[in-house]
């Protein structure tokens, strides 16, 4: 079984009308699903990812649909993109009032197998990237504009998963992040949400295999996978006034996963 696929709008089309939020990986799988529920939603985008094409085929989609859209190619994990990421985002719409810290990514393997080069790797672009982009979107619009929302992508079950230790790690941390943000921003009217979720059908985690991925839907309390447009739908809600106290927790997005733990033994040889 995958993912639902009745799955309807909620929020009305001017929901987070006047907004200008930025998605990093925000051209494929769930940053594009991100990208378009804000845009159906009313907020401008900047989307910004390595790959140049499948940024530029998400920025025509959304501008033939009458959003305003910045594409910018760029590698988070590099401090003078991130720099130029944020110049072109505000030289074209003048503030950032949401960022989605989606563009992440990791490989599995054995944690005896985990060198530290690779440890460093996945956590150089899941926590050192973020961070970056982060505290350099802060400084330049969301605390001089004294508002602002910032989302992180968080992994469930939250208590480890094996392969993915390293990656499981680190986004641990965008939960403790997310968490010391809300008090020390709030003075400045910044949100900062963590969205932990499960398993989500998208090419990316299907590219782990077919092994892999039955064994997330064995795994899932509900049996199947999560469409990327249900993670997406609440992000949207997370960007409009009804969310506004909702600030320094982490939301699960998992069909069960959390609660239930991983559903198989450790190894045993």
């Amino acid at each position: 079984m995958g993912a639902m696929t009745d799955l309807r709008p909620v929020l009305t089309d001017d929901a987070n009308a006047g907004l200008v939020a930025l998605v990093t990986g925000g051209g494929t799988g769930l940053g594009r699903a991100i990208a378009r529920e804000l845009a159906r939603t009313g907020a401008s985008l900047v989307i910004a990812a390595r790959r140049p094409q499948p940024l530029e085929e998400t920025r025509a989609e959304l501008e033939a649909r009458g959003t305003a859209c910045l594409a910018v190619p760029a590698d988070v994990r590099e401090p003078d993109q991130v720099q130029a990421l944020v110049d072109a985002a505000l030289e074209r719409f003048g503030r950032i009032d949401v960022l989605v810290n989606n563009a992440g990514g990791q490989f599995a393997a054995p944690a005896e197998q985990i060198s530290l080069k690779g440890w460093r790797a996945v956590h150089r672009l899941n926590v050192d990237a973020v961070w970056d982009l982060t505290r350099t979107v802060a400084t330049r619009s969301m605390i001089p504009n004294r508002r602002g929302l910032v989302v992180f992508i968080g992994f469930s079950p939250r208590r480890g998963i094996p392969l993915m230790i390293h990656s499981a790690a680190a986004r641990a941390a965008l939960e403790n992040l997310a968490g010391g943000i809300a008090i020390e921003w709030s003075r400045y009217g910044i949100r900062a949400v963590c969205v932990a979720t499960g398993a989500i059908d998208t090419p990316a985690f299907r590219a782990y295999g077919d092994a892999f991925v039955e064994e997330a839907i064995r795994t899932s309390p509900l049996g199947r996978l999560i469409a990327p447009e249900e993670v997406a739908a609440l992000i949207a809600f997370l960007a409009t006034p009804a969310a506004a106290s909702i600030t320094g927790t982490t939301i699960v997005v998992d069909t069960g996963n959390d609660a239930w733990g991983l559903g198989y033994p450790p190894p045993r040889d």
